[in-house]
């Protein structure tokens, strides 16, 4: 039996108007660019202009098409109704990722099917890899769209209203991805080994591509109310620092896997939900030493918390491997600095989840960044202008020389945010022991 959201899209992305207008756009499009070739050779080729239209169907467009499977819903007011549905994770997820693009799908073929004839009949011609690359950057675009609003979906809908997410992954996709076409004896060193550039570069996107499916039908889970423990995050954080780590020859694996686990830990933990009342549900699951219920309500970024102190120490320990990258020149001792920044990441979710546990929680994000930007940079600055050196190391303990002290001032500041977060937790169960009482 057909998936049922999949049809459902099916039936309101095509009709009798979008079938033929498709084909004969794209035929005159192409028919355009023939006639101009012939009479300018210096034009792009058929092949050339089946990959740009390729790209901006399925890429752009279709990545647009993706966050409307989920925006719409929000807006129509019928994601409540898809929640209540007899259907499971994993064929909601794939029903919007490929119902809702169907449409960019199809002007894709078309124009897959004009880049293989032109590639067949030209010599210098651009390779299949280039295509395939792209409609593996497609569903990469696709499922990452998804897989974000759906996320973000509790933590701040405004931003998913707006449309912002599809624009913010072509943003990123823009931004980092690597050229389409190297020359033709380019290769890619890879923990040593050579590989050639363009089967490398399709090998990496199909991998990325079928990550942002597995996120995409995790995020639908959540979104469906259905509970998992959060094994993934953590090992995505792992897969991550490995693949780049290929890029040096495994040299600095553990600073950069350090650097990944604590990038992960601030997105998860400014765009999931950390209301007193989740956790209160995590600490009686603890008390009640049922850790299996524990870790199905535990939010992600814990775990890759917990993961950025596991590196931390193995870097400590081992003794002091090299780092991949330069260091700022402000920043003094290179001994104790992974502890350190283990530490500070600590100290800042501690912060944001005092202000998550005020009850107030419009605004957690912005007003956690506002006081980290004032104990990280404003207040550092303003001691050493005032010529408080020591007041300035204690703001930002990274600048000094000595190892220990800066270990020392790090974790001062750790267990100042648990104490300011133990008094927050204490004054919310107070409240919450009085409130039966006034009712």
């Amino acid at each position: 039996m057909i998936n049922p959201e999949f049809k459902r899209n099916l039936w309101l992305q095509f009709s009798f108007h979008r079938l033929i207008a498709m084909p004969a756009i794209l035929g005159l499009i192409f028919f355009a660019f023939s006639i101009a070739s012939n009479n300018f050779p210096g034009g792009l080729p058929l092949d050339s202009i089946a990959l740009i239209l390729f790209g901006g169907i399925v890429c752009l467009w279709g990545t647009r098409s993706a966050s409307s499977a989920v925006i719409d819903e929000i807006r129509d007011k019928t994601w409540d109704q898809q929640r209540m549905s007899a259907l499971n994770p994993w064929t909601m997820t794939w029903g919007k990722l490929f119902g809702a693009t169907a449409f960019n799908w199809y002007g894709g073929v078309l124009c897959f099917l004009v880049f293989v004839v032109a590639a067949l009949t030209r010599e210098d011609a651009m390779t299949f890899t280039s295509i395939l690359t792209l409609i593996a950057l497609g569903i990469l675009m696709h499922a990452a769209t998804i897989s974000l609003n759906l996320h973000l979906m509790r933590s701040d809908i405004r931003a998913v209203q707006r449309g912002g997410i599809a624009w913010a992954v072509v943003l990123m996709v823009f931004l980092f991805a690597p050229r389409l076409r190297s020359g033709v004896d380019a290769s890619v060193l890879w923990w040593g080994q050579p590989f050639a550039y363009s089967a490398f570069l399709l090998a990496s996107t199909i991998f990325f591509a079928a990550f942002a499916v597995f996120a995409a039908w995790r995020s639908m889970s959540s979104a469906l109310q259905i509970t998992t423990v959060p094994w993934a995050w953590p090992l995505a954080c792992c897969l991550l620092a490995v693949y780049v780590a290929g890029f040096t020859d495994g040299a600095g694996l553990l600073w950069i896997a350090l650097l990944f686990s604590m990038s992960m830990t601030y997105a998860a933990l400014f765009s999931e939900e950390n209301d007193i009342a989740l956790w209160q549900r995590v600490i009686a699951r603890a008390k009640a030493g049922n850790w299996h219920g524990l870790f199905r309500n535990l939010p992600i970024w814990p775990t890759t918390l917990v993961l950025s102190f596991c590196f931390a120490l193995l870097l400590q320990f081992s003794n002091g491997e090299d780092l991949p990258f330069k260091l700022p020149a402000t920043i003094a001792s290179l001994s104790f600095l992974a502890l350190t920044l283990a530490l500070m990441l600590l100290r800042d979710c501690c912060v944001y989840l005092f202000f998550a546990f005020s009850g107030k929680s419009n605004r957690v994000g912005a007003t956690t960044i506002l006081y980290l930007a004032l104990i990280n940079g404003l207040l550092p600055f303003l001691s050493k202008m005032m010529g408080l050196k020591s007041l300035s190391i204690f703001f930002m303990p990274l600048h000094i020389g000595n190892g220990w002290v800066m270990l020392g001032i790090a974790a001062l500041h750790a267990l100042l945010a648990l104490a300011l977060l133990g008094w927050r937790w204490r004054q919310q169960a107070l409240k919450d022991d009085l409130l039966p009482q006034t009712s």
